[in-house]
This record gives C-alpha cells, structure tokens and sequence, in this order.
C-alpha cells in the first residue's frame, strides 16, 4: 500500500523517516482521521478546520499553502495510487527536524485503508471493560488527536485480555472515551454519551453524529456526566470509530448486550 509522505507517492515500506524526527522521537505531531466514500472525503472541510485547529494547539508553524484545496489533493492523490474509493484515510502533521522547534517547518504523511463499504458496521465478539489503572488527562490541549502514552498502556492491556476495546476514565473516575473511538449508552429513545469535558477527542465524526441522530424522531442524545456502573444498566452500549463507523458492543463482564437499535442507528445514519 502507497503512503503520500510530504507530496511523494510513496510504497509504505520503502517510506524513510529519519530517526531525529520529532514525531518520532518526541511524538510531536497531529492528526486527523476521517472517510473517502465513493471517491469524495466526507465533511472534508470541517476535517481540515479540526486539523488546522490542532496545529495551531500545538504551536505549528503552518505553511501558506496548506489550503482547503490541498488538504483534498494530497488524499485523492492517494487515494488513486492505490485505487481506493473508499476507506479510512489518516492524515498526520509534524514538525520536521532540520530547524529549532521555533522555527521548524511542517511535513505530513497520509494513510489510507480499504474499505469495501461505505461506513463499516463491526459485527462479532465485542467484549469491552472498564480500565481502571491509570486516568486520563482532560486538558484541552490533551482532547487533540495525538500521541497518548497511557493509551499504548491501556492498548497492552485491552491486548492481553483479549477485549475488542476498553472504557477510559478521568480524573473523577467518570466515563471519557473508548480507547479506540467514542462511547455511547443507549436506553430506550436516549442515548447517553460522555461531554466534550469529559475527556473527548475532537471528532467531526461525533459532532455529526450527534447532529444528525438530535434532527431525527427516533433517539435523542444526551451529553453527560457518565460514570462506569451505567453501561452494566444500557440495553445497548456501541463506539463511534472515527474514520470507519460504529462498532456494537455484546458484553461488558456477565452482562450481554443486544444490538437491534444500535443497527437501526447505523441504518439512519447510512440513509442520510
């Protein structure tokens, strides 16, 4: 599979990354994870506005040319060396290495994986837990898509036991996320998901999600103060994965979960 690696088409293992580059080493880069479906980026602009937000978050020193209509070349231009339509697509920005960190200029690498489907419905055994060793961090500048050193722990940790994703807690020991995506408790019409403060990545996908599901009949949901005990009362308990869809989950320790409005949801959100 081709990368596109600072404009170069480029096969991902002849890819060359210098071993002082910062992203690297110091795990100093943003990212953006979004879906191309059917050849066209979903919500792109809202995409590359979250991307640049990031940027600025972390002090970037973003080039003139770094425009709307860049930002889509760069993916389509991948997207065609490999000749895929539709898929995750990651976009990732660092500083590079040959100034002082003031000064530095910006590169980017660009990810994609096929997809057969437009948005993805992760069926299967999805067992999830609550990780309890170590909280995360709830400042702003943390809420950005980047590098999370607890989250390679609790990934180890999700590994070992052989779960298809694990709960993260803040500080006050309520719900903040997924390790892999967004979480979301659903009972009867409502679905409850944990509050930008909480803990949440900035995801287009989620604002969206939320959008949409509020402008429908069916379900409304609800932002909150989320704490673990809750999804051992959800009938239903699903992760919103940015870039690829929604994953339902089956269990959480003795409890077993249905999945029918969950697949209804999914179903909204494919007609819409």
């Amino acid at each position: 599979m081709n990368i596109n690696l600072g404009g170069v088409i480029t096969e991902q293992s002849q890819a060359v990354i210098q071993l002082n580059n910062r992203a690297f080493r110091d795990g100093d880069a943003v990212k953006e994870v979004l879906r191309l479906v059917k050849g066209e980026i979903i919500d792109w602009e809202n995409h590359y506005f979250n991307l640049m937000a990031a940027m600025r978050i972390y002090r970037m020193n973003i080039p003139l040319d770094f425009t709307p209509e860049f930002f889509q070349e760069q993916i389509k231009l991948l997207a065609e060396s490999n000749h895929v339509v539709s898929g995750k697509v990651t976009f990732m920005t660092f500083r590079k290495d040959d100034e002082s960190i003031l000064k530095a200029s910006i590169d980017y690498v660009i990810s994609i994986e096929k997809s057969e489907q437009d948005l993805e419905f992760l069926e299967g055994k999805n067992e999830i837990d609550v990780y309890k060793d170590y909280a995360i961090n709830t400042a702003f500048y943390s809420l950005v898509n980047t590098f999370r050193p607890v989250e390679n722990i609790a990934e180890i940790y999700r590994l070992e036991n052989d779960y298809a994703d694990i709960i993260l807690l803040n500080a006050n020991k309520r719900m903040a996320r997924s390790l892999k995506g967004h979480i979301f408790v659903v009972n009867q019409q409502t679905i409850r998901t944990p509050k930008k403060e909480e803990g949440v990545i900035s995801s287009v996908l989620r604002n969206n999600f939320i959008a949409k599901i509020n402008q429908g009949e069916e379900f409304t949901v609800e932002e909150a103060e989320i704490f673990p005990f809750e999804i051992q009362k959800a009938e239903e308990v699903f992760i919103l994965l940015d870039g690829i869809g929604i994953m339902p989950i089956t269990q959480n320790r003795k409890k077993i979960y249905t999945s029918n409005k969950t697949k209804s949801i999914f179903n909204y959100l494919n007609s819409n």
